[in-house]
């Protein structure tokens, strides 16, 4: 049974092959056991998968970065992995989101990347799930950008200019990202959501917690977990929502709190 939960938290495209600390978060958020830490750094350091992958850089966990988000997807940066091999189903960049505030990353592959294709896809993975972001930070042509909210704006019917703001400038939280999710596999398309799914329920070392939580409000369950709990019997009451909503507000102060200290301590280096 150990080495089932250490090889579906750690091995699979679930536990997404994370570091030691990440897996053991992982792991000690539904199990425990005697030797449990010590298990748990055994098994990643012996995975022949991430000793092959070595030479790429270790991460410490998000970066808020210098632009202060105090909500989820207040503050989003964007970036593209290009170029990359044309896969098997014709896709040749990797576009990349990610929410400041909770450090959640979503991925989309993608055969084009001009600026309606773009629109299309920050409509599709944004705007319809979490709404307008007060600040997009990116890399780009800032001219491209303004293609970009163009095309979005004639998606959406918009009479008036779009009133998002960006800013052309490089996103070191979004490159260690893109490292991320772009490390296990050649086959980068075709599991590029499954990897998603790795970054967001893997522990995050500023923020303490995983940035599943911090936007869903609850920690998703991995196939294992799921198959081995039993569903509570019971009705719903108002009282278990309400303190449901208090202890998320709680975990998003706690993870601006940490934001701030983290600026503050690199302000001083």
């Amino acid at each position: 049974m150990i080495q089932e939960v250490l090889q579906n938290c750690h091995d699979s495209i679930e536990g997404g092959h994370q570091g030691v600390v990440r897996s053991y978060q992982k792991v000690k958020l539904n199990y425990y056991w005697i030797g449990l830490y010590a298990d748990v750094e055994k098994h990643v350091k012996s995975c022949l998968d991430c000793s092959s992958s070595k030479s790429l850089p270790q991460l410490k966990g998000y970066s808020p970065g210098n632009v202060l988000a105090e909500r989820p997807f207040q503050v989003v940066s964007m970036d593209f992995v290009i170029p990359l091999p044309t896969s098997r189903r014709g896709n040749t960049a990797l576009l990349l989101w990610q929410c400041a505030f909770t450090g959640f990353v979503i991925a989309k592959a993608m055969s084009d990347t001009d600026a309606l294709t773009v629109a299309k896809v920050f409509e599709e993975s944004i705007y319809r799930r979490f709404g307008a972001p007060s600040l997009i930070r990116h890399d780009r042509d800032p001219r491209f950008m303004s293609e970009v909210f163009q095309a979005f704006a004639e998606l959406i019917q918009a009479r008036s200019r779009s009133t998002l703001s960006y800013r052309p400038q490089a996103n070191g939280q979004q490159e260690r990202s893109v490292k991320t999710v772009m490390q296990p596999t050649p086959v980068w398309d075709e599991i590029a959501k499954r990897l998603e799914f790795a970054i967001n329920n893997s522990h995050d070392m500023t923020r303490k917690e995983t940035p599943f939580y911090l936007v869903h409000g609850w920690d998703a369950h991995t196939t294992l977990r799921a198959m081995t709990t039993s569903l509570k019997r019971g009705v719903g009451k108002q009282t278990e929502a309400l303190a449901w909503r208090r202890e998320i507000n709680r975990q998003h102060q706690i993870a601006l709190e940490m934001a701030k200290k983290y600026q503050a301590t690199e302000k001083t280096r």
